[in-house]
């Protein structure tokens, strides 16, 4: 049950909205086995004039995965708990945003073995944050980016999930300070699999292609709109397939995906001589995903 009090007021700059399976709260129990042992799932959504415009990819994500770690949440469940964040932003006057959600296995069982089945009580928390105030400039303009030394480790069984384990992106972020905006990360068998916080889409001599996720990675709900619909839409053609850092070298147009960013350019790497110009292919995805959704404008 959602507990609301008219006379609450938010300072965003210090204090966080958020709310714990429906209930105004900073903060989740200490034996929670999110914070324990990263047992749970998330996902980042674009709050754009008081709506969340691909809430449905990403509620089917969740629900897509949550059996995969012995999660059970339904439809009504999930979108309860995001009315209530919601509702507290409405006097507020906050239309825009991020909204996260995470849910996690809830508390019980001892130590790795989680509750038993009758026992288990997933919780829920969904969290108001402000933009990334670049992020307009950077789709207009485009990135630079760096290349990460971390490899991610090959594990088909997590390949795709957004689970709350990133300890691997915590590690190759640490690499740089703020001379580059984000960093490739390549697998361990030395394929391009993302950025550090964003999916990546490449124009070859062949064709655009996305690097294949079954072994890394996490499959973000813009690359599979992008992959599905928008390349489509376009008249263009799109393939998962492997990527070597040669190809990604030679490529004719580079951009990163999220849900929370839209589409950005990568107009130069660490390795890179010379800017890479932002390509038509890319400018019109760029201008059909803000068409269909009315966000991400640039």
């Amino acid at each position: 049950m959602t507990d609301f009090s008219s006379k609450t007021n938010f300072d965003n700059s210090r204090t966080p909205i958020s709310v714990v399976d429906g209930r105004v709260a900073g903060s989740m129990p200490l034996t929670d086995r999110g914070a324990s042992y990263g047992h749970g799932l998330f996902e980042t959504m674009l709050l754009h004039s008081g709506a969340l415009p691909l809430l449905p990819q990403h509620a089917a994500r969740l629900l897509k995965d949550a059996p995969i770690l012995g999660l059970n949440i339904t439809t009504d469940c999930l979108e309860s708990n995001i009315d209530s964040l919601l509702k507290l932003l409405e006097p507020q006057q906050l239309s825009s945003g991020i909204i996260k959600v995470t849910l996690t296995a809830g508390s019980g069982g001892r130590g790795y073995a989680p509750p038993s089945p009758s026992a288990a009580v997933p919780r829920i928390s969904v969290q108001y944050f402000a933009l990334p105030q670049e992020s307009q400039q950077q789709r207009q303009k485009g990135i630079r980016v760096t290349e990460c030394d971390y490899r991610l480790p090959l594990n088909p069984v997590l390949a795709g999930i957004k689970h709350l384990n990133r300890l691997d992106q915590v590690i190759a972020r640490s690499e740089w300070g703020d001379e580059y905006e984000d960093g490739i990360m390549f697998s361990s068998d030395h394929q391009v699999i993302e950025t550090t916080r964003a999916n990546l889409f490449v124009k070859l001599a062949s064709g655009w292609v996305t690097p294949r996720l079954d072994q890394a990675g996490v499959r973000g709900v813009m690359r599979e709109l992008l992959l599905h619909r928008l390349f489509r839409s376009a008249g263009l053609q799109v393939k998962e397939a492997t990527i070597s850092r040669e190809q990604f070298d030679s490529a004719d147009e580079i951009f990163s995906c999220s849900s929370v960013r839209g589409l950005v350019p990568i107009i130069a790497t660490k390795r890179t001589t010379a800017e890479r110009a932002i390509g038509e292919d890319t400018r019109a995805l760029q201008g059909l995903l803000q068409s269909h959704y009315g966000a991400f404008p640039c």
